[in-house]
């Protein structure tokens, strides 16, 4: 049986955690791994392909019939690029629908798990004022659904975006080490945004909880509340309590969005001297006759391979901080709920010395 989350919450500990609810579908998320492994290794056939036909169609260009030897050339190439797609179809398919069969079956078991402890508890619990029944119906969906994305993206997205952007990183520097070192700058500069980014959404993700948690929560007690509300007259005043409410929640919305967008821009900013930088030096590389002119192509590509996983990686690190909120405001209802569940007899010595 899984063990409920721990106070101390990091990546390590939750994955622990969830293993239990993970380990029944191993078999499938090796399968799918696999699977993503090869699409990895096949998202480099492009650049190479690119390469092989620039260079060739620049050296058929030369010859006094090119059209002859460039239809066995464009046949080849036809017949490379689309086995890879079509290849590319099923690795698709398998790793998507697995991937998501994984992912709803332990959102199912992690919700069962969650009624099933629910239904044990006291009647103090679900009285304290953080534990109210919207708080607690955001705190579990959300927390459900962030802890499933988790579960995905790292048994299933994370490994292959890292081998994608290794493999790419690789065959640069096999190609030309300079235009690898470039590469391989540009990451620690896109990393250190991406971390200031996390750490400036830090504080405004809990506010965020909150409030979903305080919105969703106004709206079951006005529901509930709806014959009071109408007999006391105090439509205006619970109409206000919401609009503070949900101002406040805009206003963080918001705030999210803007720094999402000002550190993004930054990002592709940073993204783009990388691009430019490698143009220029493999233009320069080419002039000098140090590589062929599809050298050019088969780098810019293969940086593009680097790059676009680290953003999908960034994508991956906020949701994984999402699963943190979600998970730290559960465990916080865990151990609160501890403390009421207290057995009487641990009770006594305590009651005993308050009345001496």
């Amino acid at each position: 049986m899984a063990k409920p989350f721990s106070k101390t919450l990091n990546l390590v500990n939750i994955v622990k955690q969830l293993w239990p609810f993970v380990k029944p579908y191993k078999t499938m998320i090796f399968g799918t791994l696999a699977l993503t492994l090869v699409g990895s290794l096949a998202a480099q056939v492009n650049p190479l392909v690119l390469k092989y036909t620039v260079d060739h169609v620049d050296a058929l260009i030369q010859l006094p019939d090119p059209m002859k030897e460039g239809l066995r050339l464009l046949t080849v190439i036809s017949v490379i690029l689309f086995a890879k797609e079509i290849i590319n179809i099923f690795i698709q398919f398998g790793q998507k629908f697995y991937g998501e069969k994984i992912r709803i079956n332990v959102s199912n078991s992690l919700a069962q798990k969650v009624i099933r402890r629910i239904l044990t508890y006291q009647m103090g619990f679900f009285a304290a004022p953080d534990n109210q029944s919207g708080k607690l119906q955001t705190r579990i969906d959300r927390g459900v659904e962030s802890l499933t994305r988790l579960v995905q993206n790292f048994f299933i997205d994370i490994l292959p975006l890292f081998c994608n952007a290794i493999l790419a990183l690789v065959i640069m520097f096999m190609a030309n080490v300079y235009v690898g070192l470039i590469a391989i700058t540009i990451l620690p500069a896109y990393f250190y945004v991406s971390a200031r980014q996390a750490k400036k959404l830090q504080g405004v993700r809990r506010q965020l909880r909150g409030g979903r948690e305080n919105k969703s929560n106004g709206l079951l007690n006005i529901i509930d509340s709806m014959t009071v509300i109408k007999s006391f007259v105090r439509e205006n005043v619970e109409e206000k309590k919401q609009l503070v409410i949900q101002q406040q929640l805009t206003n963080d919305q918001l705030y999210t969005r803007r720094t999402n967008f000002t550190y993004d821009g930054v990002k592709s900013f940073i993204e783009q001297i990388g691009v430019v930088l490698i143009i220029i030096l493999t233009a320069y590389l080419v002039l000098n006759h140090q590589i062929s002119i599809g050298a050019i192509m088969l780098h810019i590509m293969l940086f593009n391979n680097v790059s676009a996983p680290i953003r999908q990686l960034h994508r991956i690190y906020d949701e994984v901080n999402d699963a943190f909120i979600y998970a730290e405001a559960f465990s916080r209802s865990l151990k609160m709920m501890k403390k009421l569940n207290r057995p009487v007899h641990t009770l006594l010595p305590r009651l005993k010395a308050l009345l001496k």
